[in-house]
């Protein structure tokens, strides 16, 4: 099993399911709101402050996360977005 991370604006959240519902994800969570400070600024946290952030995950199958973690790169890569930050990290299934 794999996670597929995706931190990205808010605004930008309803593109990300539409990415995913597209590609046949098998479902994802949304936390939407995230706060802190980085390479692209301090976001604040506040829904309404431009620069948002929301994260939202998908876990999968090895192969499943793979492609979608590739195609979502590419999709946000085609659209010029900087902001976007994708990762793919192993999971340890947990009963």
């Amino acid at each position: 099993m794999k996670l597929v991370l995706v931190f990205a604006d808010a605004a930008q959240l309803d593109v990300i399911r539409r990415r995913l519902h597209d590609l046949k994800a098998p479902g994802y969570s949304v936390l939407p709101v995230i706060e802190g400070e980085g390479r692209t600024g301090l976001h604040s946290g506040d829904r309404i402050h431009p620069g948002a952030l929301a994260a939202l995950f998908v876990v999968a199958e090895d192969d499943e996360a793979t492609v979608l973690f590739e195609e979502l790169t590419r999709r946000r890569d085609a659209a010029g977005d900087t902001i976007t930050r994708l990762f793919l990290l192993p999971v340890e299934r947990q009963a």
